[in-house]
């Protein structure tokens, strides 16, 4: 009999919960299993499959490159029957289907008018939309715990399985409170920004990236007194409560700007531009509702 046959549904989860915890005592508490009989059990997987998973060292254990890979797909298995049984209690309380979303807080604006259209379709569907930063959205996508993920384009992403399409691209705005002392100003000088705190998305986000090659195409570096945030919601409150400046994308920007919430600085024309595109897996036929879900992104991106 296969390896493959012999696993079950814990097992795929001790599997996942020692590649997170790396260590086996942990691990023997969480699953309910004493230690010897992990220990045990892990060896004799490692042997029908022929390779080690794990490497044992003096503070734990870590996986090897093969466990790696079966891992992978433990966890993506872990997700998907989890997921299914979500969708079966949801599916016995008259819910028929899910969709669970990740968005980058650039792209809040469009997601939010697709997923209303959306449920003009599909009434009974339900939505879940998970907030966050490009890295940590696209491991769940592709780990399978989420469906698609909308965001800016651009760097590592591109190099994941994952199927992608550009719904729009934009320039970045610097943004203010109403009221601040650079507020009213037309053709505010570069040179003025370095005398105010600047918020700017973490190291390594796409429109991170944008705004560090277009201060490089000034002339200019980031000042010494900036903050790191990836919180849209901190970020629009730090910037209302005080004279910091921020860098939103252009729609973003414009929509906190026609509620009065933050004004755009008139700033010289800014040539980098950032996409922002949604992810889907691939070798994975899209559910009927992600499909409408991909048609009205297009619709509300125009």
């Amino acid at each position: 009999m296969s390896w493959i046959a012999k696993l079950k549904f814990h097992h795929l989860k001790t599997l996942v919960a020692l590649a997170e915890q790396k260590n086996l005592t942990r691990v023997s508490e969480l699953m309910n299993i004493t230690q010897p009989a992990l220990s045990k059990w892990l060896s004799g997987l490692e042997e029908e499959i022929g390779m080690p998973l794990f490497e044992r060292h003096s503070k734990g254990i870590r996986p090897t490159p093969g466990g790696l890979l079966v891992v992978k797909h433990a966890r993506r298995l872990v997700n998907d029957l989890e997921r299914s049984t979500r969708d079966i209690e949801l599916f016995k309380e008259g819910i028929q289907g899910s969709l669970m979303i990740g968005s980058s807080p650039v792209a809040t604006d469009v997601v939010s008018k697709a997923v209303l259209a959306l449920l003009k379709d599909y009434p009974n569907v339900h939505v879940r939309i998970i907030e966050s930063v490009m890295t940590p959205l696209l491991e769940q996508l592709v780990s399978g715990h989420i469906d698609a993920v909308i965001g800016r384009v651009g760097g590592s992403a591109l190099q994941l399985p994952l199927n992608y399409k550009v719904l729009y691209t934009e320039p970045i705005c610097f943004v203010a409170r109403p009221g601040h002392p650079l507020a009213g100003q037309s053709n505010i000088d570069w040179a003025q920004l370095g005398d105010y705190y600047w918020i700017v998305w973490p190291t390594g986000t796409p429109i991170r990236s944008s705004i560090d090659h277009a201060l490089v195409d000034l002339g200019m570096m980031m000042p010494a007194n900036y903050v790191e945030s990836g919180s849209m919601s901190a970020t629009v409150r730090m910037l209302q409560g005080s004279d910091m400046v921020g860098i939103l994308s252009q729609r973003l920007a414009e929509s906190f700007a026609r509620d009065r919430q933050l004004l755009i600085l008139d700033l010289p024309k800014i040539e980098q531009k950032g996409s922002v595109g949604i992810f889907w897996r691939q070798n994975e036929p899209p559910s009927d509702t992600l499909e409408a879900f991909l048609g009205h992104l297009a619709e509300a991106s125009r």
